[in-house]
């Protein structure tokens, strides 16, 4: 676990800027890329904003908030700390983009802009203190940035065919390193309502226990949904693998994404 940069604002509107400028210049020593700075300093923006006006009301000039930066493996971790009244800001509903301009409330972007540009954001009441924690993905450089529409990185290519399907073409090793971020990709597409996940596996080269128990997780989760996730393009030694372990009766197994979109089209 990385060393843990903080400083203490007090909850004022005024304070916001450099709260913002240390943020940036922790994101810029975290490795992530120009774009994912911005990202993390415009929701930063949001959040300290909401918290001054709906958590002191715009009363918090001698209460502080602190603001801790963190970076832990591939994840660059913000945490705001405030002592204002219990507000889980996640609670509330984000307002619709699709709407139309002239019907559209004036508030509530903020949350929904933490959201969209923020890989990870929870909260949590702990000790009499708020705790909103954003994690942003670093991505190295040479990585795909998947996603659509100004969509966060994703570690692999991620291509939306339907509504409710994606394809997703993970590569490598699927070990105890690379698959969590397989995981995180399976999961964000689940919470958008892709449940249906198909895996092109052409490009992995080697798959550990880790990676078998997140196609599993992810195989559940899309069940209970009425979706499926299914596999295409094992090379024989994964498929081996399936086969010692019993998954090869348990996931629907294809040659080529071709025959398992074919597969899919045919069920309706």
């Amino acid at each position: 676990m990385g060393e843990v940069n903080s400083l203490s604002i007090a909850a004022r509107l005024e304070e916001v800027r450099d709260a913002c400028d240390f943020v940036v210049r922790a994101a810029e020593s975290s490795g992530l890329d120009e774009r994912a700075v911005y990202h993390c300093q415009m929701a930063v923006d949001e959040a300290l904003t909401n918290i001054i006006e709906h958590g002191y009301g715009y009363e918090g000039a001698d209460s502080t908030i602190e603001i801790r930066c963190q970076t832990e493996n591939d994840r660059f971790i913000i945490t705001l700390i405030d002592d204002s009244p219990a507000f889980n800001p996640l609670e509330h509903e984000a307002p619709d983009p699709d709407e139309p301009l002239d019907s559209r409330e004036p508030g509530g972007w903020g949350i929904y802009f933490i959201r969209r540009l923020m890989n990870e954001v929870s909260y949590e009441r702990e000790n009499g203190r708020n705790r909103l924690t954003l994690v942003k993905h670093i991505v190295p450089a040479g990585e795909l940035e998947a996603g659509q529409g100004g969509e966060a990185e994703l570690p692999f290519p991620v291509r939306k065919i339907e509504s409710d399907a994606v394809v997703i073409t993970p590569s490598g090793r699927l070990d105890s390193n690379t698959s969590p971020k397989l995981e995180r990709v399976l999961n964000l597409m689940l919470e958008e309502g892709h449940i249906w996940l198909f895996l092109d596996m052409t490009e992995v080269t080697y798959i550990a226990s880790s990676g078998l128990k997140i196609l599993v997780s992810a195989w559940r989760r899309a069940q209970d949904q009425k979706g499926d996730v299914l596999l295409s393009g094992l090379q024989p030694r994964i498929v081996e693998i399936f086969e010692m372990v019993g998954f090869d009766m348990l996931f629907k197994i294809f040659p080529t994404l071709e025959a398992a979109l074919a597969a899919r089209s045919k069920t309706g």
